[in-house]
């Protein structure tokens, strides 16, 4: 049996703190492969004497330049250009002591102080394209495109391992689905025996859950409609032979008597208790068929109450309903309380109920012992009793109950109750019906 779990929200709060995991664990990555790729880079640089291999290829591209363009102490400028264009270098050009310019501005004027006091940098020698030597002071950057190397390798490692280690923490809950999946389609094959796996406590449980409880109920109606089936079958074919035997001794007495086949009075009225007898019989028969169709069928009318006193209600239970079980040499036993209450009922649906109670009296009921009936008013509800005492037989057949059933469905469609039990060689069936208005 499943049990329905409330409150189950959990698959969300899963899939959210997953994701938040997975992040975490991305930018932890990125970072760890940013910095080994940058630590990686400046160890190889300083180890290759980096800077110095790019100042001297700057200082070749200078010479290539100054060769190209005729670069003379009266065009000086053109070594502005030069430095505007170079990425990465950073120059400040001398002329003895006097500062012409550096990479983005030109001194034109000469200034008292010599720039070449204090300054770390290296300087180099420049020959112009007339001869002249200059200063040089060249600085060389790291080039900037080893900080996007390092930074698009950190985004890639932290974007896999994001990606991987959500599909590993997903892949479970994939697979229980794919799971529920595979075994949705065995039960669409029409294998509804195959049980549903019940994993985890979320909403991918609680639809496994329904499934596996609508999948049961299919079970059950189809093992209820095979049982109906099988109890039709059974009844029609005990039906019809049941009926074969009774009905062609009926049809045989009735052929004797309309031929006259009887020698005397005696013998005709012999024939005619035995047609009643049989007729009788399958007046029971039909009865039986009767009530397995008002428990497991449809009832053929809607019920029409009418509202009766309790009084006159068990006054004629005991004075005319149960005639013929005196008729029979039993006695009644009455113990009515005071009844001042009205209930509604069917007069028709009740009279089968009174039949089906006398029917079982009188295949069972010892008349030995007297009849007992009870009733009373009780929180709301007329209460009846009767109890009668069961008779010895020999090869008794065992009883379906239908027509208990039968008087408990009636019962029920009135909005009351009724029970049966046996204890030791008493026999009791309760009523109950509800209490109403006049």
């Amino acid at each position: 049996m499943l049990i329905k779990r409330k409150g189950r929200r959990r698959l969300t709060l899963e899939l959210i703190l997953m994701t938040v995991v997975s992040l975490i664990a991305g930018v932890l990555t990125a970072q760890i492969v940013e910095d080994i790729g940058l630590r990686y880079a400046l160890n190889k640089i300083d180890g290759e004497d980096y800077y110095m291999r790019q100042t001297q290829e700057c200082l070749e591209r200078l010479h290539v330049y100054i060769q190209e363009k005729e670069v003379t102490e009266k065009n000086m400028e053109l070594l502005a250009t030069w430095a505007q264009r170079e990425k990465n270098v950073y120059v400040v050009f001398y002329r003895d002591v006097d500062a012409l310019f550096n990479s983005n501005m030109i001194f034109p004027e000469e200034d008292t102080e010599n720039p070449l006091n204090g300054s770390s940098l290296p300087f180099y020698d420049v020959t112009l394209w007339d001869g002249t030597v200059i200063k040089a002071e060249v600085d060389c950057y790291m080039d900037p495109h080893i900080f996007y190397m390092a930074d698009i390798a950190g985004y890639m490692a932290g974007g896999m391992v994001f990606i991987l280690i959500l599909f590993l923490l997903i892949h479970q809950k994939i697979r229980y689905i794919n799971r529920l999946d595979q075994e949705l389609r065995i039960l669409g094959s029409g294998n509804l025996e195959y049980p549903m796996t019940i994993r985890g406590n979320d909403e991918i449980t609680t639809l496994a859950e329904g499934i596996e409880r609508l999948k049961n109920s299919i079970l059950e109606q189809q093992l209820m409609k095979d049982t109906a089936e099988k109890a039709n079958m059974e009844l029609v074919t005990a039906m019809s032979h049941d009926l074969r035997t009774p009905l062609t001794s009926l049809i045989g007495y009735l052929e004797l008597l309309t031929m006259e086949r009887y020698t005397d009075k005696m013998q005709m009225q012999s024939y005619l208790h035995h047609c009643r007898e049989k007729a009788f019989q399958l007046k029971r028969m039909s009865d039986r068929l009767f009530e397995y169709f008002l428990v497991y069928g449809k009832r053929e009318r809607q019920y029409q109450f009418q509202v009766l006193s309790c009084e006159s209600l068990l006054e004629d239970l005991c004075n005319s309903q149960f005639f013929d079980w005196q008729e029979q040499g039993g006695s009644l036993d009455c113990r009515i309380q005071e009844l001042t209450q009205w209930v509604q009922v069917d007069s028709e649906y009740l009279q089968r109920v009174i039949d089906n109670l006398l029917s079982n009296l009188k295949k069972y009921g010892d008349t030995k012992y007297p009849l007992e009936i009870r009733a009373e008013e009780k929180e709301g509800m007329l209460h009846i009793q009767i109890q009668n005492h069961v008779k010895k037989q020999d090869n008794l057949k065992e009883s379906t109950q239908i027509g208990l059933r039968t008087c408990r469905k009636i019962m029920e469609e009135h909005q009351g109750t009724f029970g049966w039990y046996a204890e030791g060689a008493c026999f009791a069936v309760e009523l109950a019906l509800p209490l109403t208005g006049a």
